[in-house]
């Protein structure tokens, strides 16, 4: 009977002894929980916005592209015009030389509008970009700052990227120019970012363990075209860390 009992507190004891062990390790697990989903959370709020932004750009960049054909054809019958006025005037024939002018003045109107409507379609695509990468590192921070446990506190320590400008240029620097992409189009295009932050072990596990561990992070989601459309793609961006996803 007193065997019996002496194996009972011997039991009892050894579960007092590894209960705060098994409290810590589950206090560790949680942890490393948080920080996997912390990650996944982080990145899952960077892509989804850089998508929507491109998402929203893309037909935006195509319809500014497909007024192309109709920026060289008035471009070229403003100087036919011109041309032909310049004859008439040699020629001494005012009929004509009205005529022409009358054209000229319609042709001239019309790249006019043209080039409000270029510069349109390029500062709205513009403001999109720069609302979603405004809004996508709020909400970085927001996700990230909320993150914090009973065992590690999470700092952010500084965000690097600015919004991207619609990566196209024109032709030439005539009113109502033909449009193309920028070279390097998919980096410039880039709407990307880059974090760092720190998780510090909170008091009492700091004394067992290192204090702090930094980490640095970056994502970026571009355009690219495929089959003739434009597409957002999750892209390396402008960063080359290795966490970068």
């Amino acid at each position: 009977m007193n065997h019996l009992k002496s194996e009972k507190g011997f039991a009892l004891a050894m579960i007092m002894a590894l209960l705060p062990v098994f409290v810590v390790g589950l206090i560790i697990l949680f942890s490393v929980v948080n920080v996997t989903q912390t990650d996944l959370s982080v990145k899952h709020v960077c892509r989804k916005e850089g998508l929507t932004a491109q998402k929203r750009v893309a037909p935006l960049l195509t319809s500014l592209l497909n007024l192309n054909p109709l920026a060289r054809s008035l471009r070229l019958q403003l100087l036919a015009a011109q041309a032909a006025r310049a004859l008439a005037i040699a020629q001494q024939n005012w009929l004509l030389v009205d005529k022409q002018t009358k054209k000229i003045n319609e042709l001239m109107q019309k790249r006019k509008e043209l080039d409000i409507r270029q510069k349109q379609i390029i500062q709205q695509s513009n403001l999109i970009l720069a609302f979603h990468h405004s809004a996508t590192r709020t909400r970085l921070r927001q996700t990230l700052q909320s993150r914090s446990d009973v065992l590690m506190s999470l700092q952010m320590r500084a965000f690097n990227g600015k919004a991207p400008k619609l990566a196209v240029r024109p032709d030439d620097s005539d009113i109502a120019p033909p449009y193309s992409p920028q070279e390097d189009f998919e980096h410039k295009q880039s709407l990307a970012h880059e974090w760092q932050y720190r998780l510090s072990v909170r008091r009492p596990f700091s004394l067992f363990v290192s204090n702090e561990f930094d980490f640095k992070k970056s994502c970026a989601v571009t355009l690219v075209k495929e089959n003739s459309k434009w597409q957002p793609t999750v892209s390396k961006g402008k960063f080359s860390w290795k966490s970068a996803w």
